[in-house]
């Protein structure tokens, strides 16, 4: 992986983030106006533009960015914006120019021009942009910017379906990513036909059976997309498919269909640090332990921007779930109640729900969780679930299963 120089005009001014979705369409285009006066000028040598338009992916995802503005300007506030395969950089320069901190990421052996329109558009339009060398197939950690190693916003518009190995590039994206914006071609019926669509599957293309590009690798169905991302790591917030909507196909031109995903990560949470209280059992060497029925810890957020939600991951055991078929948890918050979901079934469950508005999140928050069910133990203790985690009861920074989003 391998960083080059950003470069930094502080006497250009910074202008504030969209307010709405339509806001951010028109001034998609009022910047398109800019990127095609920048290209007016031919690239040196023998190289050429990227020849499709990257910014028509943002009114695309117009409908259901509509929808959850607030997660979007979430995104963007908590930290900069990488675009993960960048092109020519026409995305990645949009959100510079809209005060964002970025980070422009490709590999240059598979970018159409060797990354050669990035460097000049970045130099033509007078934009801070961090550009980085990175082969996604490979990479396992995403490089690291002034602010951290950490983004608020992941972008990859057309690139899953040219990698190798998607399952570690969305995993590196989960790890590092609050939420992302991703892309990809799809198919509902492979190239004799049979259905796929509702079927968690992928389509491996021969060489340059797509489009006569060897860099072609998968075609996902829906429902596989839709399970590899849950997979790595990805919650799915909303979801559209833009294109051929009748039975699309992994190979010609007239049947390409591509669906686009906004996600929240499963793998990453605002920047907090928990401190276990009353109610754990120690730990067991498979790294998972049971609370009690009565369990607590304290979280303080590390950041100024307010989350809106928590999540609690735990586990139901079978031999809990063998004597009681549903199980309870409620949650209060420095005291206020923040609601109770029930439960059935075994393996892992969420908790999930919003923080009460009354909480102050500039101070530490003491999160209180009881566990309602019929189990009983063998031995004396009341045990309530079973918490997946590392580290050390009692102890800072605990790795349990907690997001603040």
């Amino acid at each position: 992986m391998v960083q080059l120089a950003s470069r930094k005009d502080p006497s250009v001014s910074q202008p504030s983030l969209p307010r709405n979705a339509q806001e951010l369409i028109a001034l998609r285009h009022e910047f398109s106006q800019r990127l095609a006066e920048a290209k007016k000028v031919p690239l040196p040598s023998h190289f050429t533009w990227y020849p499709y338009d990257s910014m028509a992916s943002i009114d695309h995802v117009g409908p259901f960015l509509q929808r959850h503005f607030d997660d979007f300007q979430r995104a963007l506030r908590a930290g900069p914006v990488i675009d993960f395969g960048c092109g020519d950089g026409d995305m990645p320069l949009f959100f510079a120019s809209l005060g964002c901190q970025v980070a422009a990421a490709d590999h240059p052996r598979n970018n159409h021009n060797w990354m050669a329109g990035l460097r000049a558009l970045r130099e033509r339009l007078n934009l801070p942009l961090d550009i980085f060398e990175l082969d996604a197939d490979t990479a396992t950690r995403l490089p690291e910017t002034s602010a951290g190693a950490d983004y608020g916003l992941a972008i990859s518009f057309g690139v899953l379906y040219h990698l190798k190995n998607p399952y570690l590039a969305l995993e590196t994206l989960a790890k590092q990513s609050r939420y992302c914006l991703l892309s990809t071609r799809v198919a509902d019926v492979t190239k004799s036909g049979l259905a796929i669509k509702d079927q968690p599957l992928a389509y491996l293309l021969d060489h340059r059976e797509t489009n006569n590009d060897p860099t072609n690798q998968w075609i996902f169905s829906p429902a596989g997309l839709e399970r590899i991302a849950k997979r790595s790591g990805w919650r799915i917030i909303d979801k559209l498919t833009v294109g051929c909507k009748d039975a699309s196909n992994p190979t010609d031109l007239d049947k390409d269909a591509r669906a686009f995903l906004f996600m929240r990560s499963e793998r990453l949470s605002a920047p907090a640090t928990v401190r276990l209280l009353n109610g754990w059992t120690e730990i067991t060497e498979l790294e998972w332990a049971w609370t009690l029925k009565h369990f607590s810890f304290e979280v303080t957020l590390n950041e100024a921007q307010r989350p809106p939600k928590f999540a609690l991951e735990f586990v139901i055991p079978e031999v809990v779930a063998a004597q009681s078929p549903t199980v309870k948890l409620s949650c209060r918050v420095n005291g206020q109640p923040a609601g109770s979901q029930s439960y059935t079934g075994t393996d892992e469950k969420m908790f999930e729900t919003d923080l009460p508005s009354s909480v102050d999140t500039a101070k530490p928050m003491l999160f209180e969780f009881t566990v309602d069910h019929s189990f009983i133990s063998p031995d004396t203790r009341e045990l309530g679930v079973i918490m997946q985690f590392k580290g050390k009861i009692g102890g800072i920074s605990e790795k349990i299963s907690f997001w603040l989003y």
